[in-house]
C-alpha cells in the first residue's frame, strides 16, 4: 500500500507503507508530512501550506 499526496496542479509524493498495514499519527507525523512539506518547498518555497486530509475509508471515497 502507498500513501499519495497531490495537489491541485500537481502530484506531490507517493509513499509506500512497507511493512505497516495502518496509518499511525506517529508514522504520518514522522514519516509522511517532512517528506511531502520538502517537495512542496521544492516547488513553491514561499507559498503557504494548507493540508487536507480525507479520512473516508478506501471502500466509500
Amino acid at each position: 500500500m502507498v500513501a499519495t499526496f497531490v495537489s491541485k496542479a500537481d502530484h506531490i509524493a507517493t509513499i509506500p507503507l512497507n511493512e505497516q498495514r495502518t496509518v499511525t499519527v506517529d508514522w504520518y507525523t514522522t514519516i509522511c508530512l517532512p517528506k511531502v512539506v520538502t517537495e512542496l518547498r521544492k516547488i513553491n518555497p514561499e507559498r503557504r501550506i494548507i493540508l487536507h486530509q480525507d479520512s473516508a475509508s478506501s471502500h466509500t471515497a
